[in-house]
């Protein structure tokens, strides 16, 4: 594999056209992507990312990861228009397509949505795969939440929507999901919730408890409301949806908004009630070093040589590390070496957690990456 990187007026370093088997981009949603996409022949999916992609240079406006004609990983893609109500029956039917073209279940799925209603997507894929097959990706972004973020392939460019990519290589496809943040002591269960909006927990307002929880930082929010992402980037809540070694395993979600008239909190997520959480805590260094544990985590051990990456980040972490973007890349090299890799950041994380049931998960302020084998 090898990557190349592009600026914003579609012009590619150090290469007037490529050519390969498959090829993976992501780009600033303001670059001329699809300029890029027209010199590249090969088969060609990817997503907008927020501020532009990660690659072994730094963050840039746009990076490709490009497979060579020769090389034995298989990618096999599938870019769909959904809506919220049909997304899980379009996520189905892509999923049957590939794994008719990929003869079986694959090793893994790329998942880039945009951003919505990413769970109803993993059922759509759990109805086709089972637990057979891990998820991970991240969702389109754009740089300002106005809704600029865009899947495209050679064909098509779209502004809702799924890519699935299912991935096949003879020499291992390896991946993993963390969060980096640790828990407090502060701990409740949902009372009252719909979807992606938590009216009540322990019987009061979300709002309300989680500032007491926060010691204040969303007080000037309760009584006008507002989106509060900034404020509460370092102290997510959480659930645990299992255990490694007697470690609990965490789901981030992402508060997004006071709703004023009744003090409850939306989020990028979606909760029920009963669910138990508690409240996380972030620092800049977990953040810059989860790029090495997700990596070491992702090949657990394996020793082989290794042909590329992906690496998935949080944008809304980008925030908190944008000054120290340089060091996150050198964590990720501290594990997988000098490979060519390319990273999204994502406006929603999905990955694939060790534990048996529901494996396939969709998270907020998370880290994921998918790995090939050589």
């Amino acid at each position: 594999m090898r990557y190349f990187v592009f600026n914003k007026s579609g012009s590619i370093k150090d290469a007037e056209r490529l050519k390969g088997k498959w090829a993976l981009v992501y780009s600033n949603c303001e670059a001329d992507y699809v300029k890029v996409l027209d010199k590249i022949d090969a088969e060609v999916f990817g997503a907008t990312s927020f501020m532009g992609a990660f690659s072994p240079e730094g963050l840039v406006d746009g990076a490709i990861l490009l497979a060579d004609d020769w090389e034995d990983v298989e990618a096999f893609h599938k870019l769909v228009e959904t809506t919220e109500e049909n997304a899980r029956e379009r996520a189905k039917f892509a999923c049957e397509e590939i794994g008719d073209k990929l003869g079986g279940v694959p090793d893994v799925i790329l998942m880039h949505a945009t951003p919505g209603y990413e769970e109803r997507i993993l059922e759509g894929i759990y109805d086709v795969f089972g637990e057979n097959v891990r998820v991970f990706g991240g969702s389109a972004a754009d740089n300002d939440l106005t809704g600029k973020w865009k899947l495209f392939d050679k064909d098509r460019v779209i502004g809702e929507g799924v890519l699935l990519v299912g991935f096949k290589n003879k020499n291992g496809v390896f991946g993993a999901f963390v969060s980096g943040y640790v828990a407090t002591e502060h701990k409740g269960k949902i009372t009252k919730a719909k979807g992606r909006v938590v009216y009540e927990i322990d019987g009061r307002p979300a709002a309300e408890v989680y500032n007491e929880w926060t010691k204040g930082i969303i007080s000037d929010y309760l009584d006008k409301g507002g989106v509060i992402l900034a404020q509460t980037t370092l102290y997510p809540v959480a659930r645990v949806v299992g255990q490694a070694l007697g470690i609990p395993i965490y789901l981030l979600s992402h508060p997004h908004m006071v709703i004023s008239e009744n003090r409850a909190l939306s989020f990028f997520t979606e909760f029920e009630e009963g669910d138990e959480i508690v409240l996380m805590r972030g620092s800049k260094e977990g953040l810059i070093m989860r790029t090495e544990d997700v990596a070491r985590r992702a090949l657990r051990g394996y020793r082989g040589e290794l042909k590329g990456g992906i690496l998935i980040y949080c944008a809304g972490c980008v925030l908190q590390v944008m000054d120290s973007i340089k060091e996150i890349i050198k964590a990720y090299k501290r594990t997988v070496g000098d490979i060519p890799f390319v990273g999204a950041a994502t406006f929603g994380e999905q990955g694939a957690f060790f534990i048996e049931k529901n494996k396939n998960r969709h998270g907020n302020l998370m880290c994921d990456t998918v790995i090939f084998g050589g």
